[in-house]
């Protein structure tokens, strides 16, 4: 195990708020002006998530925000793609059901590489977490434009999945501003934003606003 992947571990395990930057929200062509921006905000984790682009393309824009991250202590994820992640030099991938099954993907990157699973259920984090992924993503908490076909678990979800479940947790879907007090109440430390950050009228403040609500909680579990 080098040096490089414990200080993965170790970002991870203090990471809080992670920012999807979603090519869904946010022009391809702007991809780099808003990874700046949230690397300004300090968001923890950085996912570049592109389902209608081609990997020529992830890669480019990869290979553009990569930079931006150094001495960020940000962690840059790649959404699906483990050969994105290798080429770009990210420091993990996020998988979903349908994806790359989790043992060929630690395979083909290594042990020096970040893996995190979408989960839609307590079945599904519970068998995520029994395999060789860092972490696990777990929702939608409430319906969210992002993934419409998937119905949302609930704030009871959430203490129910964090004691069963010892690796890091992070929770997804239609969490914004409005409701992350009940999110946090609900017994959650770590959420995922997509929609409400893309769309804040100040990204680095939202970040860092968002990021000291999470910090709070830490002193509070």
């Amino acid at each position: 195990m080098n040096q490089g992947y414990l200080r993965k571990k170790y970002l991870l395990s203090q990471a809080r708020f992670y920012g999807i930057l979603d090519l869904g929200y946010v022009p391809p062509s702007q991809a780099t002006s808003f990874a700046r921006k949230l690397v300004e905000g300090k968001v923890d984790i950085l996912q570049l998530r592109a389902k209608k682009e081609d990997k020529k393309e992830i890669l480019r824009i990869a290979l553009e925000i990569k930079p931006l991250l150094g001495g960020a202590d940000i962690l840059f994820i790649i959404n699906d793609h483990p050969d994105v992640a290798l080429e770009s030099g990210a420091d993990g991938v996020h998988l979903g059901q349908e994806d790359m099954p989790i043992s060929e993907a630690r395979s083909y990157l290594g042990d020096n590489f970040l893996i995190g699973k979408s989960t839609h259920s307590i079945e599904q984090a519970l068998r995520a977490a029994s395999e060789q992924t860092d972490y696990i993503g777990f929702g939608p908490i409430f319906k969210t434009p992002t993934k419409p076909d998937y119905l949302p678990l609930g704030l009871e979800a959430i203490p129910r999945v964090k004691q069963q479940i010892k690796k890091p947790v992070f929770f997804i879907g239609g969490i914004n501003q409005e409701n992350i007090h009940e999110v946090l109440d609900a017994g959650a430390d770590r959420v995922v934003m997509v929609s409400a950050l893309l769309k804040a009228a100040d990204i680095p403040l939202f970040c860092r606003q968002m990021k000291n609500l999470l910090s709070l909680k830490g002193l509070w579990a």
